[in-house]
């Protein structure tokens, strides 16, 4: 008789424990958005139209290199804008991506880290259906003037070379899958960045 019994509560604690957990990673679509981005970059135009934007004066950039460290940085700050329920490029804490970069290992040119809250590197979006929704809705940029999301991802520069000699990028997507802790359905965090 203590089989059942120590099976029905394993059952109980193992659906505890998997209900208290908000979100978890999707490699598949962080993955399939890093190959559109770097389709983009091969051919702005072509995918401008597909989403209705002028890229036409978009220069082709080169391909981006999938970089681990910088891929589990964006996944764990994904993971935690799920897990805490907000949406920004700093932490709670108040930390930016560019710290959070150095802190996993990668090395930054000493100007980016000298303020704890700067974001240099990360472009983030919230509620995308899917890896390649969360391109194109951070190409379009809609709610920001500067068009900041498009520069970096495309590497498009405003006169000082920056965004175009970036040459890392690691993304995270995350799924949410209790709908009464996070706001949105999902979190993405993408890091274009060079080491020093």
């Amino acid at each position: 008789m203590q089989h059942p019994i120590f099976l029905f509560l394993y059952c109980i604690f193992y659906s505890v424990c998997t209900l208290s957990q908000t979100a978890k990673p999707d490699t598949v679509e962080a993955r399939k958005a890093f190959e559109l981005i770097n389709c983009v970059r091969d051919n702005p135009s072509l995918y401008g139209k597909k989403i209705n934007i002028d890229l036409k004066n978009v220069k082709k950039q080169k391909a981006l290199f999938w970089n681990t460290t910088l891929a589990k940085v964006a996944e764990k700050k994904a993971l935690d804008m799920a897990n805490r329920n907000y949406f920004s490029h700093t932490t709670p804490e108040g930390k930016g991506i560019n710290i959070l970069i150095h802190e996993a290992g990668y090395s930054l040119p000493k100007e980016s880290i000298k303020k704890k809250n700067a974001n240099y590197f990360e472009s983030i979006v919230a509620g995308a259906k899917n890896g390649e929704d969360a391109v194109f809705l951070l190409i379009a940029d809609e709610n920001t003037p500067s068009l900041g999301h498009r520069k970096h991802l495309l590497g498009i520069d405003n006169g000082t070379p920056f965004n175009s000699e970036l040459t890392d990028i690691g993304i995270g997507y995350v799924r949410c899958f209790n709908e009464n802790k996070c706001k949105y359905e999902t979190y993405v965090s993408v890091i274009i960045a060079m080491k020093k």
